[in-house]
C-alpha cells in the first residue's frame, strides 16, 4: 500500500469509539448471559433435550461464543487499539477468522432452526422419520465444521481480495438469508391454511385440532420473529459489502475504509441478533418458559393447562418454538 492509500484513513471519533464500544459491550453481555441460561437450562431440564431443541442448543453455542469472544475482542481492536498498517499485519485475520467462523455458525444454525419448523410443520406426521437424532447430529456437525473450515481462507487469499469477501457475503448473510424467507413463508402458508380448515370444516372442530391450530400459527410468528430481526440485523452488512465491492478504487481504500467506519458499526448491528435470538425463544416457548420460570422467581408462571400438557406428549411439541 503506497503513502497516498495510507494517508486517507480516517479514525473514528471519540464520540463513535464510546458508542460502539458501549453498544458491543452490552450486546456482549446480553448475549453471553442470555445464551448460557438457555444452555443451562437444556442441560438441567429433561423435557428440554429434545431433538429440536438440538438446534436452538447448537444456535445458542454460536451465539454465545459472540457475546465472549467476538465482542470484546471487537471492543478492543476496532474501537480503542486500532491503527491501520498494525491490524492488517498482526491481528487482523486472525480477528477475520473469528468473526466470519462466528458468523458462518450463527447463520447457519439459524437455517437449520428454520428447516426444523419446516418440516415440524409442512411434515408433520413424518417428523420424527426425516429428522432422527443421528441426522441432526450429523446436520450440526456439518454447520461447525464449515465453520471452522470456511474462514481459513482468509489465511491464503490476498489481501483486500474482491472476490474472497464478496463470496463471505453470499455464503454467510446471502443464502441463508434466503433459505430463511423460504421456509418462514411456507410456515405462514401452511398455518394460514390450517387455521382456515379449522374455522370452515366442522368435523376439524375438536380440541386437540384447535390447539394443535394456535400452536402452529404461535410457531408461525416465532419464525416470523427471527426472520424479522435476521433481516433487519443483517440486511446493512450483506449491503454494505456488496457496494463497497463494486466501487472500489484502484487502491482499494473504499473496501478498506468501510471495513473500519462503516463495517464497524453494521457488524455491530448484525452481532445483535445474538442477545436477542435466546430471548425470543425462550419467551415464547411454553416449556422454555416455564423452566426459566421455575429457575428464576422473577419471571410469572404461566397456565399451560392440562390439556396443553397431554397435546405435548402426542407430539405437538413439534410444532412449538
Amino acid at each position: 500500500m503506497n503513502n497516498t492509500c495510507q494517508s486517507e484513513y480516517k479514525e473514528l471519533s471519540m464520540t463513535a469509539k464510546v458508542l460502539l464500544s458501549t453498544w458491543y459491550g452490552l450486546v456482549g453481555l446480553a448475549a453471553t448471559i442470555a445464551n448460557a441460561v438457555v444452555l443451562w437450562l437444556i442441560a438441567k431440564t429433561q423435557s428440554l433435550r429434545t431433538i429440536s431443541n438440538l438446534f436452538l442448543t447448537s444456535l445458542a453455542a454460536a451465539d454465545f461464543l459472540v457475546g465472549l469472544v467476538i465482542a470484546p475482542t471487537w471492543i478492543f481492536i476496532r474501537c480503542l487499539g486500532y491503527d491501520a498498517d498494525t491490524y492488517l499485519q498482526t491481528h487482523g485475520k486472525v480477528n477475520d477468522y473469528l468473526w466470519i467462523h462466528t458468523t458462518v455458525a450463527t447463520t447457519f444454525n439459524l437455517c437449520c432452526v428454520s428447516l426444523d419448523r419446516y418440516i415440524a410443520i409442512i411434515h408433520s406426521l413424518r417428523y420424527r422419520e426425516i429428522l432422527t437424532k443421528r441426522r441432526c447430529y450429523e446436520l450440526i456437525a456439518t454447520v461447525w465444521l464449515m465453520s471452522l473450515i470456511l474462514p481459513c481462507s482468509r489465511f491464503v487469499v490476498a489481501e483486500g481480495s474482491v472476490a474472497l469477501w464478496l463470496s463471505f457475503a453470499i455464503i454467510t448473510v446471502l443464502i441463508p438469508m434466503m433459505v430463511i424467507v423460504s421456509c418462514s413463508i411456507r410456515i405462514l402458508r401452511a398455518a394460514a391454511e390450517q387455521s382456515r380448515k379449522i374455522i370452515t370444516d366442522n368435523s376439524l372442530l375438536n380440541q386437540d385440532a384447535v390447539k394443535r391450530g394456535k400452536k402452529n400459527s404461535k410457531a408461525a410468528k416465532t419464525v416470523s420473529i427471527v426472520v424479522g430481526l435476521f433481516v433487519v440485523c443483517w440486511s446493512p452488512s450483506l449491503v454494505t459489502s456488496l457496494v463497497n465491492y463494486f466501487t472500489l478504487d484502484p487502491c482499494g481504500l473504499n473496501q478498506q475504509l468501510s471495513y473500519y467506519t462503516e463495517w464497524t458499526s453494521v457488524e455491530a448491528l448484525a452481532f445483535t441478533s445474538s442477545g436477542i435470538n435466546p430471548w425470543v425463544y425462550c419467551l415464547r416457548n411454553d416449556e422454555f418458559y416455564e423452566a426459566l420460570s421455575r429457575t428464576f422467581p422473577c419471571f410469572p408462571r404461566r397456565n399451560l393447562g392440562q390439556d396443553n400438557f397431554h397435546l405435548r406428549n402426542k407430539g405437538g411439541n413439534q410444532a412449538e418454538i
